[in-house]
């Protein structure tokens, strides 16, 4: 049996995998939409309107949307000062 600090070892690497795999897989899209012609912000307002129409939008996917907004600020003010 694997003891537990070795299993919380496996579940962070399984994140890690499972959070690299979409940002690939995002990456790819993004670019199809741009060489359709969609801009990241037609993508991100259908994304939160789609969110919005489940009519019972989780506080956890509100805030990380904040978060991924916030994130995305920070990247690119420090991408201008550079």
């Amino acid at each position: 049996m694997i003891n537990d600090p070795e299993q919380q070892s496996i579940r962070a690497s399984l994140r890690d995998s499972r959070k690299e795999w979409l940002i690939n897989y995002l990456k790819e899209f993004i670019t199809l939409l741009e060489e359709e012609g969609y801009s990241l912000q037609e993508f991100l307002e259908a994304l939160a309107d789609c969110l919005y129409r489940q009519q019972s939008l989780p506080d956890d996917v509100i805030r990380h949307l904040e978060d991924a907004a916030l994130e995305l600020h920070r990247l690119t003010t420090n991408q201008s000062k550079n």
